[in-house]
């Protein structure tokens, strides 16, 4: 066979595994990225992680400002309490009025409760703030929709201002 010719085929032959393999890897990277480690989203970039470490909404906190995340990855701040010293990890960056963990009431199934067992009036609760079903404000407000819809509650809070 020529040299010519062979040339020819080695360079037909080349060229395709070349495209075979661009090819390949083009089909293949986005089943990669996904199963990777710090997949990449469909607008191919990295998906974030969620800041800081995983703490529990109202727990103290030792560094005002400081930026964390729940179990479900919602972001939360060490925020501190008008009047204390003390700091809790909240959804909001803002000073709360009261401390979440000095209430003299408990909540679950969408009520809160006295010691006693009577319902706990709305405008006496701190609401979705503090982990508590929503408050009629909450509801009122479009506060409620926005952050069950996952939307940041700094960000829900900025829409209804």
């Amino acid at each position: 066979m020529p040299t010519a010719v062979r040339r020819r085929k080695f360079r037909a032959l080349t060229t395709g595994i070349t495209a075979i393999a661009a090819l390949s890897a083009l089909v293949m990277a986005p089943v990669t990225a996904a199963a990777s480690p710090g997949a990449w989203s469909a607008a191919r970039s990295p998906a974030a992680a969620p800041p800081g470490p995983e703490v529990s909404l109202n727990d103290y906190c030792p560094d005002r400002g400081a930026d964390a995340h729940l179990a479900d990855g919602r972001t939360v701040y060490c925020t501190p309490v008008q009047g204390t010293d003390a700091l809790v990890w909240s959804y909001s960056r803002g000073p709360l009025t009261r401390d979440p963990n000095t209430r003299g009431y408990t909540c679950d199934d969408g009520r809160c409760r006295f010691p006693d067992g009577s319902d706990v009036p709305g405008y006496q609760r701190c609401g979705i703030l503090c982990g508590e079903p929503p408050t009629s404000g909450d509801v009122q407000s479009g506060l409620a929709d926005c952050f069950e819809a996952g939307t940041p509650f700094e960000e829900c809070e900025r829409r209804i201002r």
